[in-house]
């Protein structure tokens, strides 16, 4: 066993971008059939000024999803903010808020909540107005008065419209935390909670071939016994395919070799 220490990964392979890297964003994500249809769903509902909550097992691939929905609002009419922690405490989500929307944040003489309030009926009643579409994820996170801010920032009292739309991503906690009767008041503020699904192995095999061809890579860096066992050992996780083809490539790197085999998947004793 020898290693290509004299040379780089992408150089051994012949790819333009590690295929599984973190380190680099493609313009559109991979999107199953159900992904695709909760997208399409979801922009539907915030161009009526609806807000929805997307639950899931971590590694599903919320975050990417509505990220790229937030980024596809066109800015003429939305302005997207995304708190990417709902770990925050009360205080620090506010800010947080009022710091993407431009907001002085730091003033005492009125309550931040009340400026906000405020601050986002004057964007949806000017001129030109823009609706702000606020995401939060790790949402299971959230306290529940935090969420009950969140509620009060989508209203709009002087047109007795709504102000802003809500997305809450998180992982099953939050689904069951939204059954719960204490959660009824915010609950019924979100059209729908939409509920995303691991990839079948046949979407498995299509997230992997997507990656390769973004990342300039060669098509047959996997055979396809190595697919299937990649494909078992995952179980439609999109966290843990990425981590696992990183380990695999990495693994064929140190043997020197140009592909995925099942035999090194088999062979290599760093998978768990």
């Amino acid at each position: 066993m020898t290693t290509s220490n004299h040379r780089s990964l992408a150089e051994h392979f012949g790819w333009k971008f590690h295929p599984f890297a973190d380190t680099w964003s493609m313009e559109q994500p991979f999107c199953s059939q159900r992904d695709r249809r909760i997208a399409d769903q979801g922009m539907q509902l915030l161009q009526h000024g609806k807000s929805f909550a997307l639950t899931g097992p971590s590694g599903s691939g919320k975050s990417t999803l509505v990220q790229h929905l937030l980024a596809n609002l066109d800015t003429n009419y939305y302005h997207g903010l995304h708190i990417h922690y709902g770990g925050l405490q009360r205080t620090a989500l506010l800010k947080t808020v009022g710091e993407q929307l431009g907001v002085e944040t730091n003033t005492r003489t009125v309550p931040l909540l009340i400026k906000l309030q405020k601050h986002i009926s004057t964007m949806v009643t000017g001129k030109h107005p823009v609706h702000p579409v606020i995401l939060v994820d790790d949402a299971q996170l959230l306290e529940r008065e935090s969420f009950m801010d969140l509620c009060s920032l989508i209203v709009c009292p002087p047109k007795k419209t709504t102000a802003a739309s809500l997305i809450v991503v998180g992982d099953d906690m939050l689904a069951k935390q939204m059954a719960l009767a204490l959660m009824t008041p915010i609950r019924t503020r979100l059209t729908v909670n939409f509920r995303i699904e691991p990839l079948s192995e046949k979407e498995t095999e299509q997230f992997i071939s997507f990656r390769l061809g973004c990342a300039e890579a060669p098509e047959d860096l996997f055979e396809p016994d190595a697919l299937a066992l990649v494909t078992a050992h995952c179980h439609g996780n999109r966290r843990e395919i990425m981590n696992l083809g990183t380990l695999l490539l990495s693994e064929a790197f140190y043997r020197n070799e140009k592909v995925v085999s099942a035999e090194l998947f088999t062979d290599c004793d760093l998978i768990a």
